[in-house]
């Protein structure tokens, strides 16, 4: 797959696309190996960088389904990381629905965005937390009001 191939991915997604669907084994398989990394060594891995735990011929070769898996997954890693599917990851059939509608789910760079950026706000309230918070309210976006969560428990619940 060419860079440039995975930039004009970007662009698009960028531009407003709809992330690509994917097979709902894919993002098992990278749940899967991801979780096989210590968590204190997971920083700055993501779905790209794990060839040496995943064979790199399972990922997709097409460059909008690629990007897709790594969108796919990030969504998928910040909700299971703010605690929001707990309940449904701790049971191994409800775990099932949560990769088919991580795979499946109808989302843009808006609920990725929404997604990671809940988990950089900090709960505490410090002036971090507070400078942090009004930052993203000054662009529009109240991490208080995140909805992408619902979003994804609803569309699981109807649909997987």
């Amino acid at each position: 797959m060419e860079n440039d191939d995975l930039d004009a991915a970007t662009d698009r997604i960028n531009a407003g696309a709809e992330v690509a669907t994917v097979e709902p084994s894919l993002i098992e398989y990278i749940w899967k190996c991801m979780n096989s990394i210590p968590r204190e060594q997971r920083q700055g891995t993501s779905p790209g960088f794990t060839g040496v735990l995943a064979d790199p011929g399972r990922f997709p070769q097409n460059p909008d389904e690629h990007l897709a898996m790594m969108i796919r997954y990030a969504l998928l890693n910040a909700l299971v990381e703010r605690g929001i599917l707990d309940t449904y990851m701790k049971d191994e059939s409800l775990r099932q629905k949560v990769f088919t509608a991580a795979a499946l789910f109808p989302c843009d760079k808006n609920d990725l965005g929404e997604a990671v950026a809940q988990g950089l706000v900090p709960d505490s309230s410090s002036d971090v937390s507070q400078k942090t918070g009004e930052a993203f309210r000054q662009t529009g976006y109240d991490p208080e009001l995140s909805q992408v969560g619902n979003k994804f428990i609803d569309w699981m619940l109807h649909n997987c």
